[in-house]
């Protein structure tokens, strides 16, 4: 089996680490016949609210904090650069339905960790978005955890048989299969946060960088399929860094300019202290 797994995950385009405790296999196919953006922005949001606890899965993750997060993440890509997630995109639709008042430090990408962007969407009526939006994903993202306990489910593929079950599924094979979670109820209808699995967040804290540029990677590719003619899509999909202002380095140079002459390296000529342009503090090393 672990060679199985290694074969795998091995021959996908981004390597997942391997791990005797935990099932990566299963992890690498999250996303295997994927045909809207729900699991990719689900995923990912998962990873950013982990990352945000530090790992300690010791409380459930509500639907709502999940949907939020799931919002926060497609508002960049969606509102801000007007990327397609598709035609029967359930998450950009419900973003649109929302009355949002976006306040300039989003604007300006100095929002970094989504902190007022949550707090913006939080705000607003969520009742019937949570609804809709936790309906799906939260139960059938874990299905390759349980591929032979739900082999035999009738119509598995066609309607909710296969949402019921997961609840059940996954309380009873927590111990043995170790899905990414289970839920707080084994009802469908009782379900309204998940319950990470201890082994999983010790994974993923090792991991997180890895793991989360494996999702935004497979996420990217989804929307390129979408968005064919877009350019520097991978610059579009999450909220870019602000650049940190050169305010203060400038006025250093300027008075180093000032005492002591400096010449450009490529024309030869004199760097005027009161015309020159710095773009790093500190010049980037040659990458070999």
């Amino acid at each position: 089996m672990a060679e199985k797994r290694a074969r795998y995950f091995n021959d996908d385009s981004q390597k997942l680490p391997e791990s005797e405790e935990v099932n990566i296999a299963a992890l690498s196919r999250l996303f295997v016949d994927t045909t809207n953006s729900y699991k990719y922005v689900f995923f990912v949001s998962i990873l950013d609210i982990l990352n945000r606890r530090k790992f300690d899965v010791s409380e459930p993750i509500t639907f709502k904090e999940l949907v939020i997060e799931m919002l926060a993440n497609a508002w960049y890509p969606h509102t801000y650069f007007k990327l397609s997630f598709g035609t029967q995109d359930k998450i950009t639709q419900n973003l649109n339905s929302l009355n949002l008042e976006i306040a300039e430090p989003i604007l300006n990408f100095t929002d970094g960790d989504k902190k007022l962007l949550r707090k913006t969407i939080e705000s607003q009526e969520l009742s019937d978005v949570i609804n809709k939006l936790q309906r799906f994903v939260p139960f059938r993202l874990i299905t390759p955890f349980f591929e032979e306990e739900l082999r035999d489910i009738p119509n598995r593929n066609k309607g909710s048989n296969l949402d019921y079950m997961v609840p059940r599924v996954a309380e009873t094979h927590f111990g043995d299969r170790k899905p990414l979670y289970r839920f707080d109820s084994n009802q469908y209808s009782g379900c309204h946060s998940i319950i990470f699995h201890p082994a999983w967040a010790v994974y993923l804290k090792k991991h997180y960088s890895i793991v989360r540029g494996w999702a935004s990677w497979e996420w990217l590719r989804y929307m390129q399929r979408r968005n064919p003619n877009t350019p520097g899509l991978i610059y579009k999909l999450f909220a870019p860094n602000k650049r940190e202002s050169l305010v203060k380095q400038t006025a250093y140079w300027k008075i180093v300019l000032g005492n002591t002459d400096f010449h450009c390296i490529y024309s030869g000529q004199k760097i005027d202290a009161e015309r020159f342009s710095l773009d790093h503090y500190l010049p980037q090393g040659k990458r070999i």
